[in-house]
């Protein structure tokens, strides 16, 4: 009877280890995976902030300038007198 109570208590405590080994795994595992989550939101918002609305911006400044420099150059052309279908024409 003791050897039968004694494996019970055997697998008892190997059951108690093994569970606590699967939460400490599963715990890690998912900490892990929203630790990187969170990394890959952070660097997004900020790679978003820095380079992509900067980026837009000078693109946006370049279209304009480059529009106002075409506009200038068929003034220039015209002697300074614009008609309004010419004008409308341009753009």
């Amino acid at each position: 009877m003791e050897n039968n109570n004694e494996i019970m208590n055997n697998n008892e405590e190997v059951i108690e280890t093994a569970t606590e080994e699967i939460v400490k795994a599963t715990s890690n595992g998912g900490m892990k995976k929203a630790t990187t989550i969170g990394l890959a939101m952070i660097a997004g918002a900020l790679t978003y902030k820095f380079v992509v609305v900067p980026a837009a911006a000078k693109f946006k400044n370049w279209r304009e300038n480059r529009k106002t420099v075409v506009n200038q150059q068929q003034d220039d052309a015209l002697g300074g007198e614009v008609d309004e279908e010419t004008e409308d024409d341009s753009l």
